[in-house]
């Protein structure tokens, strides 16, 4: 039989001792979770200003959706044919955004904005070229780029 008690207390414990990763970008001074709750903060404040201008032109605005399987994660839709998903990915340090496509949701653009240089470690790393990286941007900048590439189709 299981000690789902024992099991509960083993989970308490390891969340309160967070990841070895977490524990670096701390000592660093960042809070993966803070800064990821700040760029949907700001993704919505672009996507407002953003929408302002695309209403004016007579063109097609960008949607927030739900999905429900996926809580934690940003996804905006520009027009019927583009999917942008944000998503944190505390272990690696990293927020990764990237947009789906025609002609099968096929992904059309990549870009990783690592919080630090150490999480990036670009020598230990194998980016290929289609994958963009970007290291030390601040939440305002990251929402920027994010939805000002769901307009274009595609990470500068």
């Amino acid at each position: 039989m299981t000690d789902y008690g024992v099991l509960a207390d083993r989970l308490s414990g390891s969340l309160q001792a967070g990841s070895p990763a977490r524990k670096r970008l701390a000592r660093n001074g960042i809070d993966p979770a803070a800064l990821y709750e700040s760029v949907k903060v700001h993704v919505e404040e672009e996507v407002t200003k953003a929408n302002e201008e695309l209403r004016k032109r007579g063109l097609s605005t960008i949607e927030r959706i739900f999905i429900p399987g996926f809580l934690g994660r940003i996804s905006l839709t520009f027009g019927t044919a583009l999917l942008c998903s944000v998503e944190l990915n505390e272990s690696k340090g990293r927020v990764r955004a990237v947009i789906f496509g025609p002609p099968n949701r096929d992904e059309i653009s990549r870009k990783d904005f690592y919080l630090t240089q150490e999480a990036a470690d670009l020598q230990g790393s194998t980016f290929d070229e289609t994958e963009k990286v970007a290291i030390g941007y601040s939440p305002e900048r990251i929402a920027a780029e994010i939805v000002s590439a769901l307009m274009m189709r595609e990470f500068a």
